[in-house]
């Protein structure tokens, strides 16, 4: 219930307005009456008020000194203002502060009620909005770890953005570290579920893995952790503000053998990890993923609870490639991800789009390939290309369809290429030609809808041929059939209907003596004016005087 407070010095006034407010408003108010500024204020005391209705002119503390000490406890107080004609100036400088309206005595009642309908109006879309915005938040703080698992796995799978990008996403995420500071990494693997083995069971875990990890991090080091897939579990890591990476080393090297215990004995399951005991920058952080993804894999150690420290061997010396090559072999890998993306624009026959999509994904410089490893990296992007796509073809039952056209034998087989350039040349042909190919297929469809759509108007013109009734034959959504029908033909369903409608209407004035009145019912016009009405428009004249000038064409 909204709290209004009316206030004048004439207290006949204030209990009229009241007493008429009362019978003619029906928005549920609790109003408070006053006789003078100070009054006011006193019976307001700490509490808040929606909407302040004040004469202006009253002895001690006028409206406009009342309405300024008010909204500056209730800022989103709505005022209105009693004011007579010589009151507008004043009126015009408090208006500038908004939420302020006005209304001449000499108006009347309904002015009174038109304002305070208003201001109530105006209060619950901004409650309304300011329950939109509350519940966003929410549901971004929601969807918070979700939003920063899925930027993580991209940026370590080869996502790798500058410095200053990070740093803008890891506020926006809120993850707590420096985004140029070195990292460590640990991975985790579940190596028996134990009792956790039903699927809501497993997230439970690894909400209590990460727990239990916190106790023995949180004092020491900042990290962030998010699953990773479906039996692991990645930390990165790095030294309290202040403090060493030396720290934080000793911290890492003293911590896994604990939570791998606590892991044992309080969740009764077994814990695999692997931890790298030096830093490296943000840069070489997949790459120490991936070498720890590996060495917990291929560990000398047999059975469960495996523990890799891994402090030496696998060197990361970045003058070994240029910081160039490395950001375009991780925006590849990223991009190997983002294959999906290719499958909306082939499926609505979008050439020219697919066509850009894929350049974007996959515009490779000459010299990436030149290296042992990029010929290594081109037959990574082969293999997931002819997956892509077989997985393409086979799903929409299209390989017989285009055998003719594409060299089927240039999907599978990299030994078809001339090299890996012309390799990511063919596949982008390809999908540009399946984007052709499912345009034609859905313009021969939609000529076919549009062809039963007007066989079943010609066949039932005299009966109601409403959109609805038209989209279910073709079992389509009346808005979609409607604009897809405009998009072929140029022209609105209804025109079509109505000329067929019209012809019919001619033919039959044309050739028989049917009472005009008959005719618009057997073309389908529930009014004979209606069908006088339309035809005039479309040709000019009258059903009579079209009938008429028929017979005199005939008579000549």
């Amino acid at each position: 219930m909204m709290k209004l407070l009316i206030v004048d010095d004439e207290p006949l006034a204030v209990n009229y307005l009241v007493e008429a407010l009362n019978d003619t408003l029906s928005l549920p108010f609790d109003i408070i009456k006053a006789y003078s500024g100070k009054d006011a204020l006193a019976k307001l005391g700490s509490g808040k008020v929606d909407i302040l209705l004040t004469d202006i002119r009253m002895p001690g503390m006028n409206g406009i000194e009342l309405a300024d000490t008010i909204l500056e406890k209730c800022p989103r107080c709505r005022v209105i203002f009693l004011t007579g004609y010589n009151d507008f100036d004043y009126v015009q400088s408090a208006m500038r502060k908004g939420g302020v309206d006005y209304v001449l005595k000499t108006e009347g009642d309904a002015a009174i009620l038109h304002a305070l309908e208003k201001s109530v109006a105006d209060i619950e879309t901004e409650l309304n909005d300011k329950q939109i915005l509350q519940r966003a938040r929410q549901q971004v703080h929601l969807a918070l770890p979700s939003l920063r698992r899925d930027y993580l796995i991209d940026f370590l799978q080869g996502d790798v953005d500058s410095p200053d990008a990070r740093g803008k996403r890891f506020k926006e995420l809120d993850i707590d570290l420096d985004p140029e500071q070195q990292v460590f990494a640990m991975i985790g693997r579940i190596d028996a579920w134990g009792s956790f083995a039903a699927p809501a069971d497993r997230v439970l875990l690894f909400y209590s893995i990460h727990n239990i990890a916190e106790e023995y991090f949180r004092t020491d080091v900042r990290y962030i952790s998010f699953q990773y897939d479906r039996s692991r579990t990645v930390w990165l890591l790095q030294p309290k503000r202040g403090e060493s990476i030396e720290a934080a080393r000793k911290a890492l090297d003293a911590s896994t053998e604990r939570i791998q215990s606590a892991c044992k004995s309080i969740l009764k399951i077994p814990l695999s990890l692997a931890v790298s005991l030096r830093s490296v920058s943000w840069e070489h952080a997949g790459e120490l993923l991936e070498h720890l993804k590996l060495q917990l894999t291929f560990c000398m150690v047999s059975g469960e609870e495996a523990l890799v420290k891994e402090s030496i061997g696998h060197e990361f010396n970045e003058s070994k490639q240029s910081s160039d090559l490395m950001l375009e072999i991780g925006r590849l890998r990223s991009n190997i991800h983002k294959l999906d993306l290719l499958e909306s624009s082939m499926d609505n026959g979008r050439k020219d789009e697919l066509s850009a999509l894929y350049g974007d994904l996959f515009q490779v410089s000459g010299d990436l390939f030149a290296s042992e490893e990029g010929k290594w990296l081109g037959l990574e992007l082969f293999s997931h290309l002819s997956a892509f796509f077989l997985t393409y073809l086979n799903k929409r039952k299209l390989i017989g369809d285009l055998k003719g056209d594409v060299p089927i034998e240039h999907i599978y087989d990299p030994n078809q290429h001339a090299g890996l350039e012309a390799m990511l040349s063919f596949f982008g042909e390809l999908g540009e030609r399946l984007a052709e190919h499912n345009a034609n297929q859905q313009k021969e469809r939609s000529h076919d809808i549009i062809g039963r759509v007007h066989s079943y108007i010609h066949q039932y013109l005299h009966e109601e041929l409403s959109l609805t009734k038209l989209a279910e034959i073709v079992y389509l959504s009346p808005p979609y059939l409607s604009r897809m029908y405009k998009q072929i033909t140029g022209q609105g369903l209804l025109e079509y209907i109505n000329e067929m409608r019209i012809q019919r209407g001619k033919l039959l004035l044309k050739q028989t003596d049917i009472k005009i009145q008959d005719i618009a019912s057997e073309v389908g016009f529930e009014s004979a004016p209606y069908f006088t009405r339309l035809f005039r428009k479309k040709t000019g004249m009258t059903p009579q005087e079209y009938r008429e000038s028929s017979k005199g064409m005939e008579s000549l």
